[in-house]
């Protein structure tokens, strides 16, 4: 498995194979994440994805838009 890149190199990657969880997509187990993931209220970690899911997530979304705050007038 590949390590999630950022524009800094590669980011650190927390091994969560102890917590079971798998994919919200394809249900393959996820061993490890660029972040260590937090129990919501209900006590699960909510939609987490695999690489691959994540990765076609990612491509099939719309852009982003222009995080600039606002028109530049003051």
């Amino acid at each position: 498995m590949m390590a999630f890149q950022s524009q800094g190199g590669p980011r650190q990657m927390f091994d969560i194979t102890a917590l079971a969880i798998t994919c919200a997509e394809c249900g393959a187990a996820i061993d490890k994440l660029p972040f260590e993931p937090t129990k919501k209220e209900d006590g699960t970690y909510g939609r987490l994805y695999c690489f691959d899911c994540n990765k076609n997530r990612m491509r099939n979304r719309p852009p982003r838009g222009n995080f600039g705050g606002g028109g530049g007038r003051f």
